[in-house]
């Protein structure tokens, strides 16, 4: 009976034990609730790990320029190791190579040629006194080279065409005045620049520089020809001589640039001295003064004496005094489309005669010009003249003229001229002028 006893009492026992526990279970305690975290310790929280990322990207920021001064320096040595590794090649090749190396000058060879320019007037004309016809006028091969940093040659070769004169003027002589034209040498002469004491020397023949216009070649003019006081004095081409020229840039005195030129010719000229004599030769001084007046506008005044003798014997003297003046406006960044132009001459010529007389003469020009466009300019020409070996007889005229620049290479010019002689009453007469330019030169002035 002993393991049923048992048996019993620790069944008995172990049902008391649970029923204890169960209800000890359902009755114990539910937990507290966790506490919310208050808002200063919030913002602790954020200051803390706004703290720790400024750290961080420090770290990162010292680390990315530590980085890239690692990258320099490995360029940098491996660029000196490149550089040493070439040079050292070089020295190897230099001990190396021992043979001789030809070099051809032919790409060179285009430096050496001349500057061509090729020039021409094509006129049509007409008037009162004169025939309507096309003139082949004038022509110029144009070589310019500088044959050394010193020394510039320059040579002119020209082609006057053959035409009539305007018979105005002619009909004490019965006849027209005939121009028979041909090839000639309009300049050649060479040039040593740099000298010292800012000077250059010139010795040939050339366009000798009495006042502004006469050094210039016809093509170059703002009209179709030179003004009358210049063709009344030396011819209808102007002032040409052989001989020496010695210019001077002189110091900044009562101008910006102030500028002395001596020339002493042959006086080839037969209007004005007696021709190509060298025991009595052409003595010319020529002054230039020029001034800045401000950004757009610039003067220039010219003074020009000569001296020259009409006989080989050299009796009989010839001298002449101009005073030129000349201004310009341009505004600055619309040069290309606006601008005007003011050039005149005041002349005073003095001619020993062969009955022991003298005959003092005078002469002028002024004219004006407006540029309208880059294409069209248009101007006016006022001339006046006295005759310089025929007391009481001059001449003075008006010239209109319309230039049209189709481009840097042809220009087209109308010109028509109202002339009165004190002598033979009044002449009108019209041209229309074609210029076309070739070459680096082009419608060169100077």
């Amino acid at each position: 009976m002993k393991p049923y006893f048992f048996r019993g009492a620790i069944l008995a026992i172990t049902i008391v034990l649970a029923a204890g526990v169960v209800p000890a279970q359902e009755k114990a305690p539910a937990p507290a609730p966790a506490q919310q975290p208050t808002i200063e310790e919030l913002q602790h929280q954020i200051d803390e790990l706004t703290r720790q990322l400024l750290l961080v990207q420090e770290q990162l920021e010292k680390m990315k320029v530590q980085q890239e001064a690692e990258r320099r320096q490995a360029e940098l040595e491996h660029l000196r190791q490149a550089a040493h590794t070439e040079a050292a090649k070089e020295a190897t090749a230099e001990e190396v190579d021992t043979t001789t190396k030809f070099v051809s000058g032919t790409r060179m060879q285009p430096m050496l040629n001349p500057e061509l320019s090729v020039t021409g007037d094509i006129f049509f004309v007409g008037g009162e006194h004169e025939k309507e016809e096309f003139l082949a006028d004038h022509f110029e091969l144009d070589i310019q080279s500088y044959l050394d940093p010193y020394t510039k040659m320059h040579l002119v070769i020209g082609y006057h065409g053959p035409h009539h004169e305007s018979s105005f003027g002619m009909e004490d002589h019965g006849e027209e005045e005939h121009d028979h034209g041909g090839l000639g040498l309009g300049e050649g002469y060479i040039t040593w620049l740099h000298l010292p004491g800012h000077t250059s020397l010139t010795v040939g023949q050339k366009r000798q520089q009495f006042g502004i216009l006469n050094r210039w070649h016809k093509h170059a003019l703002d009209q179709s020809d030179y003004p009358w006081v210049i063709q009344e004095s030396f011819g209808p081409h102007g002032l040409v001589g052989t001989g020496v020229s010695f210019d001077w840039l002189m110091p900044r005195l009562w101008a910006d640039t102030n500028e002395l030129t001596v020339e002493i010719m042959n006086g080839n000229n037969d209007v004005a001295f007696a021709g190509s004599d060298w025991k009595k030769p052409t003595f010319l001084a020529y002054l230039k003064s020029y001034w800045d007046l401000n950004g757009d506008s610039y003067l220039q005044a010219d003074l020009t004496g000569l001296h020259g003798v009409t006989d080989h014997a050299g009796d009989l003297d010839h001298d002449f005094l101009a005073l030129d003046l000349a201004y310009d406006w341009y505004p600055a960044g619309r040069e290309l489309y606006r601008g005007f132009t003011a050039r005149g001459m005041l002349l005073r010529s003095w001619l020993n005669l062969e009955d022991g007389g003298s005959l003092d003469a005078w002469g002028s020009y002024l004219y004006g010009q407006y540029r309208f466009t880059a294409l069209w300019i248009g101007g006016l020409r006022w001339d006046w003249a006295e005759d310089q070996r025929v007391p009481d007889h001059d001449t003075w005229g008006l010239t209109p003229y319309l230039t049209f620049w189709q481009s840097h290479f042809v220009r087209l010019r109308g010109q028509a001229t109202y002339e009165r002689d004190s002598w033979y009453g009044t002449d009108r007469r019209f041209e229309l002028q074609i210029t076309f330019a070739a070459g680096p030169h082009k419608h060169e002035s100077y």
